[in-house]
């Protein structure tokens, strides 16, 4: 029984420190439309982190890259640094670099990721996690960031697609949008010219993206299927590689 009241007398101490971090937004979702003068164009991200516990914390972030178009580059300010492309935390042994985020109870900061896409299409989705230094498997706070990047000649085709199903870019090298997707989508497949399925998408939602990166070239059909197995729309997809 001591040992019962001991371990509850813990862990309702423990709360305070470790769960009262809070970032806001949680998510966020942004496209722009680049055209061929936009090589500088660079989008910025704005989280504020604070702290809502009753007492210090030493805080490390993580920036985790789900996925992101090849040469896209991503930078990170906190409070106590601006971080270069390739630095993905403030505590990183590899890099030497050890720069914890301190933050007192009460207090807020703002966190900056930029994002420079140098006028390449695609899709990034980003995952910042932010941990106590000296308890880094736990999750403290956690923010989204899927941003889009579409070529303006692709916005003025698909405006001239009259609602119907398209898919941009196409060509494509890593990842491809449906645009005008049916509202009975369930599922969307992709087929080599064997017949072969190579690919297979569950529950795609509007604004998603979905990845060829490791397919052949070559030229592949787009089965958009309902919930009943049948085959709203055929499309035809054109995998290039990409030519820095």
């Amino acid at each position: 029984m001591r040992l019962l009241y001991l371990l509850s007398l813990f862990c309702l101490l423990s709360w305070p420190v470790w769960g009262q971090l809070r970032i806001t937004p949680t998510e966020v979702k942004r496209e722009v439309k680049l055209g061929a003068n936009d090589l500088g164009y660079e989008e910025t991200f704005k989280f504020v982190v604070t702290n809502t516990s009753t007492q210090l914390l030493r805080l490390r972030w993580d920036r985790e890259v789900n996925f992101a178009p090849y040469g896209w580059e991503t930078y990170v300010c906190d409070k106590e640094a601006s971080y270069p492309y390739y630095v993905s935390s403030n505590v990183d042994p590899i890099l030497g670099i050890n720069l914890p985020v301190e933050l007192a109870p009460g207090e807020s900061f703002d966190f900056y990721v930029t994002i420079q896409p140098f006028n390449r299409t695609g899709q990034c989705s980003i995952r910042l996690a932010f941990r106590a230094v000296d308890v880094p498997e736990k999750v403290l706070a956690a923010a989204d960031i899927r941003f889009t990047v579409i070529d303006s000649r692709d916005s003025a085709r698909l405006r001239a697609g009259n609602g119907r199903p398209i898919i941009f870019p196409n060509p494509v090298s890593d990842r491809f949008f449906v645009d005008n997707m049916p509202e009975d989508l369930a599922r969307l497949e992709i087929y080599n010219t064997l017949g072969r399925r190579v690919r297979k998408f569950e529950d795609p939602m509007p604004g998603d993206s979905f990845g060829v990166t490791d397919l052949p070239q070559g030229v592949y059909l787009v089965s958009l299927i309902d919930k009943d197995g049948k085959t709203l729309r055929t499309l035809r997809l054109l995998k290039r590689e990409f030519r820095p």
